[in-house]
């Protein structure tokens, strides 16, 4: 089963590729296999943790007291809701 790819260029000045060759070849792996293994962790870290909402413990006191009020009333959305949907067949 072959599995589509892509491909990212990393330019790295020789010091840094030596020790990253040097690294990978000390656990067996590719230098692909290599940072993969460390950088999408991270990655996908960073992209997770950016995707949560974080509340103080006051905003979440008042974001939960306006979930416990009343619905407001509100006429238009009533009467909106009351007419039959155009996506349905008449």
């Amino acid at each position: 089963m072959t599995t589509a790819s892509a491909r990212i260029d990393l330019r790295l000045d020789p010091h840094k590729k030596s020790i990253v060759t040097r690294a990978a070849e000390l656990l067996g792996v590719n230098i692909t296999q290599f940072i993969m293994d460390r950088v999408f962790p991270e990655a996908e870290r960073i992209v997770l943790e950016n995707h949560r909402i974080r509340l103080s413990s006051k905003d979440w006191e008042r974001f939960c007291a306006r979930l416990d009020e009343p619905p407001k009333n509100l006429p238009e959305l009533r009467k909106l809701l009351r007419e039959p949907s155009i996506f349905t067949k008449r």
